[in-house]
């Protein structure tokens, strides 16, 4: 189980509910309790069950961060974890920063990912009367969230670990999750592949830069720029007086 989300939604005590141990350092807090991937297991029901804790998503983090804590994290849970939580704060405003996390997942785990998705709302006890069904119901943004994520969500009260039903009905629907998707797990294959989409954007990027900062110069160091930045081996390079370029080609 990969516990997602934003700063701040309370990852690391549905982390310890699950568990039914206070093992993840959990306080309230502005800032980021949880700076580096980590994982803790217990047995449960004559199987082990298996949480990883991930920094929060955050816009201070840069993306170089970001990555060496998702790699973190998939080396924690080789081969592969068979659910992602995203995780919601219930009791907070949702804007559209919490349904671009899928987005967010997407971009870095693969757009796959949504298969293995269940979003999960901490502070259930704010609900009061009304029934979790009718709140998400309730907001167009939290029914397009849950729809992304094939309608599978759960809720629960982290200040209430001793109840102890609201984590047998969250395992229950991650059993029921991963028989949909045929007793798999999200992989490493598609972890890499995911990555590798990451790559060949970034290159693109740089070769539009290349293009844009070179552009008005006319010859062999054009082509080698753009060469290099793409890694194209077979660049061809003529001396200025033989090209004239008229229009931008990105390859």
């Amino acid at each position: 189980i990969i516990l997602v989300g934003k700063t701040g939604t309370g990852k690391s005590a549905t982390g310890n509910t699950i568990l039914g141990q206070k093992r993840f350092h959990s306080e309230a807090s502005p800032e980021e309790v949880t700076t580096g991937c980590s994982r803790e297991s217990v047995e449960q029901g004559g199987r082990i069950i298996s949480v990883i804790d991930m920094p929060g998503f955050s816009g201070s983090l840069t993306k170089e961060v970001m990555k060496t804590h998702i790699e973190q994290c998939v080396e924690l849970c080789v081969p592969g974890p068979h659910v992602f939580l995203l995780v919601i704060n219930l009791d907070a405003r949702f804007t559209r920063e919490e349904v671009n996390t899928v987005k967010l997942i997407q971009e870095n785990f693969g757009e796959n990912a949504v298969r293995f998705i269940i979003v999960l709302f901490t502070r259930s006890d704010q609900l009061e009367k009304k029934t979790l069904q009718r709140f998400v119901g309730e907001s167009l943004n939290l029914r397009k969230l849950t729809d992304s994520c094939g309608g599978r969500y759960h809720a629960f009260n982290n200040k209430d670990m001793r109840n102890r039903s609201q984590v047998t009905e969250l395992l229950e629907k991650i059993d029921r999750m991963i028989q949909e998707n045929g007793g798999t797990h999200y992989t490493n294959d598609m972890f890499e592949k995911a990555q590798e989409k990451i790559k060949i954007k970034e290159m693109k990027k740089k070769a539009l830069d290349v293009a844009l900062g070179v552009g008005s110069v006319i010859g062999t160091g054009t082509a080698i720029a753009g060469g290099v930045v793409l890694g194209v081996t077979e660049a061809v390079v003529a001396p200025a007086g033989w090209i004239q370029t008229e229009a931008c080609v990105i390859q």
